[in-house]
């Protein structure tokens, strides 16, 4: 390197130098708050009282964006065992995989199962269910089918109180009281 070259370096260097320390204070650690995890929705799911054989509703919460199939999939995983004898609910469903599908605002639940016949109860947990997962969307059309076939009630009124659930403390939900009023299945 030439002479001329190693000033230009050290000029170079000793005005970095000068601007680097040009009265700004250096700073330790900023605390921000807790990271990010991620978005998360909540989903109100239905269940039957054991007492009263009312529906009445749990929320959980999701790591993702609720649609139709996850919120039915979500209530074929039924509740847990403390969940049962704590808050007094059961299901209507009977063990079951389902398949989906949504067009606008309709939407058809069909269940795969053994039984051949859902009780009344069991089609207002997935009408109701669904249509939380699309509150706010305006009118949602509900039909459940079990191996294709219409289920009994699939079109009347179903008792849902959406919106309702509140959290159990420390668990991922607790029942409501009694449902409000008739929302439409249709």
């Amino acid at each position: 390197m030439s002479a001329r070259g190693a000033a230009a370096v050290t000029a170079g260097l000793l005005l970095g130098g000068l601007l680097a320390g040009c009265g700004i204070p250096t700073t330790g650690v900023v605390e921000a708050g807790e990271p990010a995890t991620g978005v998360h929705q909540d989903v109100v799911l239905y269940f039957v009282s054991a007492q009263h054989g009312a529906l009445s509703t749990v929320r959980r919460r999701a790591d993702s964006r609720v649609d139709a199939a996850m919120a039915v999939r979500m209530l074929l995983a039924g509740l847990a065992p403390f969940e049962q004898k704590m808050l007094g609910l059961t299901t209507d469903l009977p063990p079951a995989t389902a398949t989906v599908r949504t067009h606008g605002g309709a939407v058809t639940v069909d269940l795969s199962t053994a039984a051949g016949r859902l009780a009344g109860a069991a089609v207002d947990q997935v009408v109701c269910t669904v249509r939380g997962a699309f509150a706010g969307a305006g009118a949602v059309t509900v039909t459940v089918t079990v191996g294709g076939v219409p289920a009994a009630g699939s079109h009347r009124d179903a008792p849902c109180a959406v919106g309702d659930a509140v959290w159990w403390p420390g668990t991922p939900g607790v029942p409501t009281g009694k449902p409000r009023g008739p929302v439409s299945g249709r």
